[in-house]
């Protein structure tokens, strides 16, 4: 008997209820004193992949369209490969992007997709190639996606890119301290405007930081290279952020922070999860390493952080239809579908009528 599939009408509410194989695994918080913890989740199906994810393959070329909101793949494998939204390309001689929706390349197809430039000082250079950069932080995406999974206008990635990089400046110039229970207020403070809360500043209004040193990598006021400034955030934080370990059979997370569940992602298989765990992680980083004032306050069980994960899976979600491919070919049907709920967008991909990535994340857009 074949193993049964999950299509998008049935997938939160199986996780939820951690049926066809899915588990909740241990909440883990990255140290005692954060504000945060990542509750793994597991499955264990016989399932077989029907594709791989981009940052298994050096086989699919990415080339600069010469405008600023698209971009040209090309898959020169011979499998379907998965490209998850919010990649971010860099770009060798041209702006670096990020690409707004999911996306399955069939085997010798090129596409062009939608982005969103992630380094607004960087000049265009059409044909210029690109390479895997990771994934975009879960503050930039907070500030960009609105119902429907919908992405806002180039100038909101700009101010999310903007102020996303003032949160990882004022982190790393406080390094550990940013996660210890002596963290400076400000610190929290200036993390809240990120993330929406409705203290918040007006976009052109966000605090920026004098010019300080990490590591090798030197952060100016007016520095707008997301990829670079991120890469630098997550390597003066590897101690910490490499605790959040890749456990067997994980195929996602969800991240919990004092005020709730801020984003769930998983995949269908383990493999595909595999391949992008450590940049899931790392995308967390600003809210992991939060630290708090008192310590004692902040205590998960484990039933509270899975508590909260059921509410956000359990939430009256619109379904709206992104894309579709219907087999012209003999290649299999695509579906890509947003969802929307009181503060919560996401977005489910499906292969052949079957889910294999899932994410969820809590907007700051109204």
């Amino acid at each position: 008997m074949s193993p049964k599939t999950i299509s998008s009408s049935t997938i939160l509410q199986a996780i939820s209820e951690e049926s066809m194989g899915f588990r909740f695994g241990k909440p883990e918080r990255p140290n005692e004193s954060s504000l945060a913890c990542i509750l793994p989740i597991v499955r264990e199906t016989s399932q077989v992949r029907q594709y791989i994810t981009l940052p298994e393959t050096e086989q699919v070329l990415v080339f600069d369209s010469g405008t600023i909101n698209k971009i040209n793949l090309k898959n020169a494998s011979r499998n379907n490969v998965f490209v998850r939204s919010g990649t971010i390309f860099e770009g060798k001689g041209t702006q670096s992007r990020a690409i707004m929706r999911s996306a399955v390349l069939f085997p010798g197809t090129e596409v062009a997709l939608d982005v969103r430039c992630v380094h607004q000082s960087h000049g265009i250079r059409t044909g210029a190639q690109f390479k895997y950069g990771g994934i975009t932080p879960l503050s930039v995406d907070s500030a960009v996606y609105a119902s429907g999974y919908r992405p806002q206008d180039q100038h909101t990635t700009w101010n999310a890119v903007r102020r996303t990089t003032a949160v990882m400046q004022s982190m790393a110039n406080f390094g550990e301290e940013a996660a210890a229970p002596q963290a400076p207020v400000r610190s929290r403070a200036l993390f809240s405007s990120v993330v929406g809360s409705p203290e918040r500043p007006a976009p052109d209004a966000a605090p920026v930081p004098p010019p300080l040193v990490v590591g090798r990598v030197a952060f100016g006021p007016a520095d707008d290279n997301l990829k670079q400034n991120f890469d630098e955030f997550a390597r003066n934080f590897d101690a910490i952020l490499s605790k959040a370990r890749l456990h067997d059979n994980q195929v996602g997370l969800a991240l919990i922070t004092e005020t709730g569940c801020k984003t769930v992602e998983l995949f269908d298989l383990a493999a595909s999860w595999e391949a992008i765990h450590k940049d899931a992680v790392k995308r967390m980083g600003t809210e992991l390493l939060r630290g708090q004032d008192n310590t004692n306050v902040f205590e998960y069980k484990p039933e509270n952080a899975v508590n909260a994960v059921r509410k956000v899976l359990g939430l009256d979600y619109k379904t709206n239809l992104i894309y579709e491919h219907k087999p012209s070919n003999g290649e299999p049907h695509v579906a890509i579908f947003g969802l929307t709920a009181s503060r919560y967008v996401g977005e489910i991909v499906e292969l052949d009528g079957r889910v294999i990535h899932l994410t969820i994340l809590e907007t700051a857009v109204a």
